[in-house]
């Protein structure tokens, strides 16, 4: 072996382990037609360039990402790994709606470059103020709780974007879809339950808002955990009990 090759194996070999090292730890969804698969730090996302929004986000959430403390105020900024239309802050000025993280940064506090990625505008969409504070942030808060409870929760979330044609703000033409999803797994208790949430909504008990993983994977056309066993992934998506899921100490 020249001492040319030996460079390149040893050098591609240190790139590959850096990127595995920094992908984040998830279980990715299915593959979507004509959408672009980004890894980042503490998430990873399917792109959608004809909504300017992800069809699904991924990502974990930890015992150690529990506590909160001061708010960060990150900057937005489109998403350097996208490589078609972007949304842009522009486009929330005059529309109406809150810039939603599908992914807050609360959640991936740990891990190291993390949350000023959460402030991509990949990882942002057009939410009403009543739902994103009374429904998804207390969703976000009930599971960060539940994951104190075990070694870590598995979430999928986005826009149900099979509901098209949307609204759009701004000049980039962001989808305002009508509907959310947020999907949990529990691997270590082999348990899931699914939220779906009308953007609008603001009142109700958050247990009044779940499904089964398979009522979302049929509304939104994603596989949700494709990688799983067949029988855990058919026991997981097809049944849930609110009964397993600590709903009392809903905030």
């Amino acid at each position: 072996m020249t001492m040319k090759n030996l460079f390149f194996i040893v050098f591609f070999g240190a790139l590959t382990s850096n990127l595995t090292a920094q992908k984040a730890d998830v279980l990715l969804p299915s593959d979507m037609d004509r959408e672009q698969t980004i890894h980042h730090k503490g998430y990873s996302l399917s792109y959608n360039s004809s909504y300017v929004l992800p069809s699904w986000v991924c990502y974990k959430v930890t015992k150690a990402q529990v506590n909160k403390d001061a708010r960060i105020k990150g900057k937005y900024i489109e998403d350097p790994e996208v490589t078609t239309r972007s949304a842009s802050k522009k486009d929330y000025k005059q529309g109406g709606y809150v810039m939603a993280q599908f992914v807050s940064y609360l959640d991936v506090k740990q891990i190291p470059g993390a949350v000023d990625e959460t402030f991509y505008m990949s990882n942002i969409a057009p939410m009403k103020l009543a739902y994103y504070n009374h429904i998804w942030v207390k969703t976000e808060d009930l599971i960060r709780i539940w994951s104190t409870e075990t070694d870590g929760l598995y979430i999928v979330c986005g826009p149900v974007l099979t509901d098209s044609p949307f609204p759009t703000i701004g000049d980039n033409k962001v989808s305002v879809p009508n509907r959310y999803y947020k999907v949990v797994y529990d691997p270590g208790n082999e348990k899931a339950i699914a939220f779906l949430f009308k953007n609008g909504t603001s009142s109700g008990k958050l247990k009044s808002y779940t499904t089964s993983v398979d009522e979302i994977e049929k509304i939104t056309g994603i596989d949700m955990f494709h990688s799983l066993d067949d029988e855990l992934e058919k026991k997981i998506e097809s049944n849930y009990d609110v009964d397993n899921w600590n709903f009392d100490i809903e905030l």
